[in-house]
């Protein structure tokens, strides 16, 4: 069987990243191979992850990935000797939830409880999470957050002296990752030290049951578990992939799908002149390329290689940060930036978008074969104006077949974060 748990939440904001990096950083400093992985589209979680552990950090999407979830579970989870598994939002909520997950995967839950202005009411709250649990045979266990005093703890211990209690994290440790428009901070940001991971791991060690997490494990047995299959149908042999502060929105499972068939090199169109020698496509992922607008748009020798290789017929394959690199130019915070022009559209800031999206391809592309279809989501505070009509091949089966997708020659440009 394999060992690990599920940290998962009464609600987003109480803290089961804070637990996830401290126990990530412990077992890391105890030598013990972890593997971490984030329920949901989530880039950023999955970077705090790696920061933490020094291991990339996988998705585990049930929209995306269906009855293969557990086929990319075990890729990743198999040579590991315990899995960390984070949550998203509250434990219940939306239809593809961290509860669901939990059903699939047959893992114990770490409920993280907020108990910030509360003390025996907290009983009430995890009465309701048993009674669904109960009927699930979901095992799980407690952590007590923003614990205020001995005696906040206290009276919190004795409210649930009929569950399992593996510690508390306390109100006042100095850990906190500032937020900005598209979630968390990336690691790396000033002021996010690493003096401060650590100090989170002391917290973690002394407060929380560590003997008893490295015991839990899954009930399902994965050892028959078929290797999953990615619906990339590329036709070229090597790919550069944009990476810097500007693009670093990847899922580690499709780079590592990609590196597995095709020779990969990594660029930077923030510092980097000129394209990887010897690839024959490239791909542009997501990020945060209006933070950077300024070094992007200076850096008119990238600019005007991705341009070049564009109209060339050559290959690209974009995605939302890499869709605004293409456009002819950004407008953000009250100032105009070219871009690199492939496309006749303008990028700008605009309100939060956010869903999953299924996708059906209506033409063949270098990317993928005529009536692929395939899922992933969208999550940007940009919106696009078209300049002049431009050919869309992607479908959105679930918005009613509104079209996306924009292509010209061989580039390949979308909102769509593909997942699988």
């Amino acid at each position: 069987m394999v060992k690990g748990f599920i940290i998962a939440g009464t609600h987003s904001g109480c803290g089961k990243t804070t637990l996830t990096l401290g126990i990530l950083r412990t077992f890391k400093n105890r030598g013990i191979k972890v593997q971490p992985f984030k329920i949901g589209p989530d880039y950023i979680d999955t970077s705090w992850h790696k920061n933490a552990s020094g291991v990339d950090s996988v998705n585990l999407d049930l929209f995306s990935m269906g009855e293969e979830i557990e086929a990319w579970f075990w890729k990743y989870a198999k040579n590991s000797e315990i899995c960390v598994i984070e949550g998203v939002m509250g434990l219940f909520d939306g239809d593809f939830s961290t509860f669901e997950v939990a059903k699939k995967l047959k893992f114990p839950i770490i409920l993280v409880i907020d108990t910030f202005g509360m003390a025996e009411t907290v009983y009430a709250i995890v009465v309701g999470f048993k009674e669904i649990l109960s009927k699930e045979k979901i095992e799980f266990y407690l952590v007590l957050n923003k614990v205020s005093s001995q005696k906040h703890l206290t009276r919190l211990l004795n409210s649930l002296k009929k569950f399992k209690v593996l510690g508390f994290i306390p109100k006042n440790i100095d850990f906190e990752i500032p937020s900005r428009h598209l979630g968390l901070y990336m690691p790396g940001h000033e002021g996010l030290k690493e003096e401060k991971l650590q100090i989170l791991s002391e917290v973690i060690e002394k407060n929380i049951d560590l003997t008893t997490l490295l015991t839990l494990k899954s009930s399902k047995d994965f050892s028959q578990t078929k290797e999953p299959k990615i619906k990339f149908d590329f036709k070229f042999s090597s790919i550069g992939i944009a990476l810097d502060s500007a693009f670093c929105f990847y899922y580690t499972h499709i780079i590592d799908m990609l590196k597995e068939k095709y020779k990969v090199k990594f660029f930077s169109p923030l510092k980097d002149k000129n394209l990887p020698d010897e690839v024959s496509a490239i791909y542009l992922g997501g990020g945060y390329p209006e933070l950077y607008a300024e070094i992007l748009s200076e850096n008119s020798s990238m600019r005007k290689n991705i341009k070049t290789w564009a109209e060339e017929g050559l290959p690209i394959y974009a995605e939302c940060g890499g869709l605004i690199y293409l456009s002819k130019e950004l407008h953000f915070k009250n100032k105009t930036y070219p871009m690199c022009e492939v496309l006749p559209v303008l990028a700008s800031m605009d309100g939060l978008h956010l869903g999953y999206k299924e996708i059906e391809v209506l033409k063949n592309t270098p990317f993928f074969k005529e009536k692929t279809k395939f899922k992933g989501h969208e999550f940007h505070y940009t919106k696009i104006k078209e300049l002049k009509p431009i050919e869309k091949v992607y479908r959105i089966v679930n918005q009613n077949g509104a079209l996306e997708g924009y292509f010209y020659k061989n580039v390949l440009a979308s909102y769509v974060h593909f997942i699988n």
